[in-house]
């Protein structure tokens, strides 16, 4: 039997903006939370935090272009028709006009995110759509190729402190920068927390090749 020996961490990140007002619940499921930092007759800059688990509805843009950036956390972005895509601090995503889509937070993070949108004059801005449902939001991540293993590892007991502390931190910093990284999991055996297993799981693509060993510390 095993046990976690870390944690999922989520993020209780604050927006560095000030923020102007809580989205209407009419078009949005848990707490999303807006500022307009800027607007002309022709573009729209708008910070959002989404708390975890928070979205927003389907939706669409008539003949306006949408740039999204992620700032912190972890965010969901799907498109009708296409598999949601999990997106984390520095991804960007162009959506076209009048593609049906949403975005938000995962259940674990917050995500905060910044939109660049163009307004056409005349034209309304944002067409709202359904809600997304529970089961659309739960519904995994689809990787081609994706691989899913598990290290074994021993370490020397009066190391056990310090490996633990470095493991989290490298796992952390791994799925925070590395692209293709998913998830890696560090957990002990309920016997023996000498004996750690990481459940590590990669997205591979032509340009990511896994190179990992398994070590005795």
């Amino acid at each position: 039997m095993l046990v976690a020996a870390a944690a999922g961490m989520a993020m209780a990140q604050q927006t560095i903006f000030p923020a102007q007002f809580t989205a209407p619940a009419e078009f949005n499921t848990g707490t999303v939370h807006i500022s307009v930092l800027s607007r002309s007759e022709r573009q729209m800059t708008t910070n959002f935090l989404f708390e975890a688990g928070s979205r927003n509805s389907w939706h669409f843009h008539p003949d306006a272009t949408q740039v999204l950036m992620v700032l912190n956390g972890e965010a969901y972005y799907q498109e009708e028709g296409k598999p949601k895509q999990l997106l984390r601090k520095g991804d960007v995503v162009v959506t076209a006009p009048g593609v049906h889509h949403w975005n938000g937070a995962t259940p674990y993070s917050s995500a905060e995110c910044i939109t660049v949108s163009d307004i056409v004059p005349g034209v309304q801005h944002a067409v709202q759509l359904q809600k997304v449902t529970d089961e659309e939001f739960a519904k995994p991540i689809e990787h081609e190729n994706m691989i899913v293993r598990i290290a074994e590892i021993e370490v020397y007991p009066e190391y056990l402190t310090e490996y633990l502390a470095y493991a989290n931190e490298v796992d952390r910093l791994s799925v925070e920068r590395e692209p293709g990284v998913i998830s890696l999991f560090p957990m002990q055996r309920s016997d023996d927390a000498t004996h750690i297993r990481i459940l590590e799981i990669y997205a591979v693509h032509p340009t990511f090749r896994v190179i990992r060993q398994s070590c005795r510390a």
